[in-house]
Order: C-alpha cells, then structure tokens, then sequence
C-alpha cells in the first residue's frame, strides 16, 4: 500500500500489481477542477485499489473531500462535500467498454502512463452538481423591500380609432 500518492502511474501494472494507493491530494494539483472552485485551498483524501477482475483491469475505491464551489446564482463560496465511489474498468476500445459489467465506469487507456491526479479529478467532476448554488435564495434584498418599484399609475387619454364606431353604435347613424 501507498501512503504517498505517485505523479505518474501505469494504470494496467498497478492493477497487476494489486497496488493500494492511499493519502490525500492537493486541490492546487487539478487544473480543470479549478474551474469550478472558489478557491484551490484544501486537499481530497483518495483511497484506491487496483486489481483486475477476469481481463479487466479495475480500479475501486472512494474520493472524499471539502471544496469550495462557485455559486452560479451569487457567484460567492459554496461549500460542497465530495464523496465519490468510484468503479472503474479500464479497457483499449469503445467494444470493450460496451461489454463491461453493469456497475463499471468505462476508462480508455491508451497511454502506458498517466497522471493519478488526472483520473481523480474526472471522477470529482463528474460528482460535481451541473448547476452549483445555494439552497436559500442568493438575492440580499430584505423582505419589506420590493424587488421591483411599483408602476406609477398615468392617466392618459388615448386617441381610440374605433371611437367614432362607438359613437355610431349609439346614435343609430348609418
């Protein structure tokens, strides 16, 4: 077992191996979840095995952690807990991937080697909401002050085309 998560990893030799890889990982380290954070302060803490199941190399395990998200409403701090199991079943081609077991993530490798970093932040992603934000409203007015003025009331005498026809109607004229 690992306690020091690795840069780089061989994702197939690990799950030949039956490596365990456990420890935490800097938010500062996913470049593509920054995106969705506040701020990169803070770490996951990753627990991963790595074995394979018949032919299928297999990565299981559980991603945890507090980030920050922005809200999408506000665009202020949004606490988010994450906490991601993760299934996955490493194959070359999309055929491969189609006959995984029900339960599997499917993840093309094609590289020997890959960053860890990288395939936790795609299952973080992925766990993330589509739409973060805030369960109360996000709007700071108060609730005596209407959002919107009210209208002023004009009176105003509109030219009415169909006025003289109104008149017609009454006096019988034809």
């Amino acid at each position: 077992m690992l306690d020091q998560l690795p840069e780089i990893i061989d994702p197939v030799v690990f799950a030949e191996r039956h490596s365990h890889v456990v420890g935490p990982i800097g938010l500062q380290r996913m470049a593509r979840l920054s995106d969705f954070l506040f701020d990169k302060e803070g770490e996951l803490n990753v627990d991963l095995q790595f074995y394979k199941e018949g032919k299928v190399p297999v990565i299981e395990g559980r991603i945890e952690g507090h980030v920050t998200l922005i809200c999408q409403s506000c665009l202020d701090a949004l606490p988010w807990i994450v906490d991601k199991s993760v299934k996955i079943g490493m194959v070359q081609t999309i055929e491969q991937a189609d006959r995984l077991e029900e339960g599997f993530e499917p993840m093309v490798v094609s590289e020997q080697k890959m960053p860890l970093s990288a395939i936790i932040e795609d299952e973080v992603i992925i766990a993330l909401p589509d739409y973060p934000r805030h369960e109360h409203s996000c709007l700071q007015y108060s609730s005596t002050q209407p959002l919107i003025d009210e209208p002023e009331e004009i009176k105003q005498q509109s030219d009415n085309p169909f006025s003289v026809l109104a008149k017609l109607k009454f006096t019988g004229d034809q």
